[in-house]
């Protein structure tokens, strides 16, 4: 029977692992997985070999540097990957049946647009709102609901989650640019019905993004990392 890694050596090679400065257990427990296979391979021809040896060798072979690349890799696969996500979510609102919610309510904007003579102001309530409503869900909701870990370990996918629900700090300087730019506009353009109507689906395109940015991507880390972390929340 071909010799396999203990779980003594296991630890090993996670504090191996923080030496080498790789803190997150998410990504620890993929290089220790790669350090291991590395080490057995090596005792399947030469059984005598010890284990720190055999460290030495793998190591070798991926050196400080595909460390880093491997941490690297591991961020950009979340990304891509929650980046997926919320597209896909996104895209559901304009596929059937989700886009007939999406069409009716940016129809009723884009009437309301009509009603109201001054429509700067229908854009400032929504400005207005969207700050507000954000900054309460961060101060109220997120605060409550947030991802809670036990301390000692540190995760990527948690980290991917505090970026995920913090997308509110994009929107404090939001009002001012949009502010700068309608100050561009002539008072007269800004009544054009297809300005407006532009304005109707990019408001409602908006919403919907950052509902799925601040509610439906970070329960959808949340879930993965109870899935796979669950020891480790709170």
């Amino acid at each position: 029977m071909n010799r396999q890694i203990t779980q003594e050596e296991s630890e090993q090679l996670f504090q191996f692992c923080r030496e080498h400065y790789v803190y997150h257990y998410d990504v620890q427990v993929e290089l220790v997985d790669h350090l291991a296979s590395a080490i057995e391979e090596q005792w399947e021809e030469n059984p005598e070999l010890s284990f720190d040896e055999g460290l030495k060798n793998s190591f070798k072979k991926f050196g400080i540097h595909d460390f880093s690349k491997i941490k690297s890799q591991k961020v950009k696969e979340l990304r891509r990957k929650y980046n997926r996500l919320l597209w896909h979510y996104f895209l559901e609102f304009y596929r059937w049946p989700k886009v007939i919610t999406t069409f009716v309510c940016t129809l009723g904007l884009f009437l309301l647009f009509q009603l109201i003579e001054q429509s700067r102001w229908i854009i400032l309530g929504y400005l207005v709102l969207l700050t507000v409503g954000t900054m309460f869900y961060y101060f109220g909701i997120h605060i409550k609901t947030r991802l809670k870990i036990k301390p000692g370990k540190s995760f990527l996918l948690a980290d991917q989650y505090n970026r995920a629900s913090q997308a509110f700090v994009l929107l404090i300087n939001l009002p001012n640019f949009c502010f700068q730019t309608f100050n561009l506009l002539d008072s007269h353009s800004i009544e054009n019905k297809w300005i407006l109507l532009s304005i109707s689906f990019f408001m409602v395109a908006l919403t919907v993004l950052l509902y799925g940015q601040l509610f439906y991507l970070p329960k959808k880390i949340k879930e993965h990392f109870l899935e796979q972390f669950a020891e480790f929340a709170v």
